[in-house]
């Protein structure tokens, strides 16, 4: 059984999508995590002893700017890194649904950049928040867990497409707009309490990249390096290449699709499913979304 399941693990890391990776790297931190939690507790008699969040401490993000500097695997392990059982959960789950719909708009390659630049954009809420809120003064926290790259794609999503419908348990079919309105604002509320207080802020801050990442996106800038100090500003259709799609045989013509006008087309899509929804899309429409999505973005 054990041996089926360590050779299923290692196929979807292999074959598997950006997405699947993700949860499947988060899924065993959360075990060794845990793992390593039980046995200080059990050593310790039933207390969490200093050990554990030892551990803890070094595959999270600090409050403590220069203990990030000094360690900085952790601006990318605390993505990785959850504790509670229905906060890995809740992560994975909505991971998986926004990414597959922000990848099925604009391809894989945007989402593994939202993903890592949203992380990024919350990091750094986090940290304004522990140097401006009050009750945080000289007190040193932690963050880690996936929920600004989670609203980082939920903002994309929502931006790209805000009538978009997604079934929700209890409230039904409702569109990805009110979804996203709805986080903000119990983020937006819960921000100035003291609960969680630097966690609500990473949400609002990768929530804010993927909103800022749609609009440069349509404006023609590709944010083509996992940072968000270093932003190059690449106009889409710099290149001479052209790439055919032959119609069929009858027709005896090819129609030739340029690099140049690639940022027109995809802009006049994303603004049809904008206002009617991806279902207005004619059969023509929808290939030259997936050729630009395949072959561009």
């Amino acid at each position: 059984m054990f041996s089926d399941i360590s050779r299923d693990i290692k196929y979807q890391l292999r074959t598997g999508g950006f997405l699947i990776r993700v949860i499947v790297i988060c899924v065993a931190v959360f075990f060794v995590v845990n793992i390593l939690k039980s046995y200080f507790i059990l050593r310790n008699h039933g207390m969490t002893p200093g050990e554990y969040n030892e551990v803890l401490k070094y595959l999270s993000l600090s409050s403590d700017l220069w203990f990030n500097l000094k360690f900085p695997w952790v601006w990318i392990t605390h993505i990785f890194t959850h504790e509670g059982l229905f906060h890995l959960l809740w992560n994975m789950m909505a991971l998986y649904w926004f990414g597959m719909i922000v990848e099925d708009f604009i391809g894989r390659k945007h989402i593994i950049r939202i993903f890592f630049q949203g992380a990024l954009m919350g990091a750094v809420f986090f940290l304004l928040s522990a140097s401006i809120i009050p009750w945080y003064a000289g007190h040193l926290t932690i963050a880690y867990g996936a929920s600004a790259s989670v609203m980082a794609l939920l903002l994309a999503a929502a931006t790209l497409s805000p009538d978009y419908s997604i079934r929700l348990l209890i409230f039904g079919t409702i569109p990805i707009k009110y979804l996203a309105a709805a986080l903000l604002f119990i983020d937006l509320l819960m921000a100035t309490q003291n609960q969680n207080t630097g966690g609500h802020f990473a949400h609002l801050g990768g929530a804010l990249w993927g909103y800022l990442y749609i609009l440069l996106l349509r404006n023609g800038y590709q944010m083509d390096v996992l940072s968000l100090f270093v932003e190059n500003k690449r106009k889409l259709g710099t290149t001479a290449k052209m790439s055919v799609a032959r119609k069929p045989k009858s027709a005896h013509k090819t129609e030739i699709i340029s690099e140049d006008n690639l940022e027109e087309k995809l802009n006049v899509l994303l603004d049809k499913i904008k206002n009617q929804g991806i279902e207005s899309l004619t059969e023509k429409e929808k290939q030259d979304l997936e050729f630009i999505s395949r072959h561009k973005l």
